[in-house]
């Protein structure tokens, strides 16, 4: 559930996201082409999140939150999801053609967050 408190970050973060469009889709489609998964996963973090392959610095970069990219399959290696979870994760996904997921750390919390990439 978002919170009032959470509401300003997220817009944050989804124009951010925005910027990157074309970037994350490049990415995302590389992961599923060289199938290395189905569902790929993009985290976003203002710390130093040790999940994934870094893509986006934001010191490097001038932004508010680092950007990885990983899989769903490492999110179950470590345990972030489980098993019995997966079936409602794809279903909130949805079609990944058409939408990327985050994992988006805001200090003690995390939410995954399903969004439609630009169409263009």
């Amino acid at each position: 559930m978002i919170t009032n408190e959470i509401k300003s970050p997220l817009e944050n973060l989804k124009k951010q996201l925005k910027k990157l469009d074309n970037e994350l889709k490049e990415v995302h489609e590389a992961i599923r082409s060289e199938n290395y998964s189905e569902y790929p996963v993009f985290v976003a973090h203002q710390e130093n999140a040790q999940i994934g392959e870094s893509l986006f610095d934001r010191k490097e970069y001038g932004l508010d939150y680092s950007i990885n990219a990983t899989t769903i399959e490492r999110f179950k290696e470590l345990k972030i999801i489980t098993d019995e979870r997966i079936p409602a994760f794809k279903e909130a996904y949805g079609n990944p053609s058409e939408k990327f997921c985050v994992f988006w750390i805001n200090g003690a919390e995390t939410h995954f967050i399903f969004l439609p990439f630009d169409k263009k």
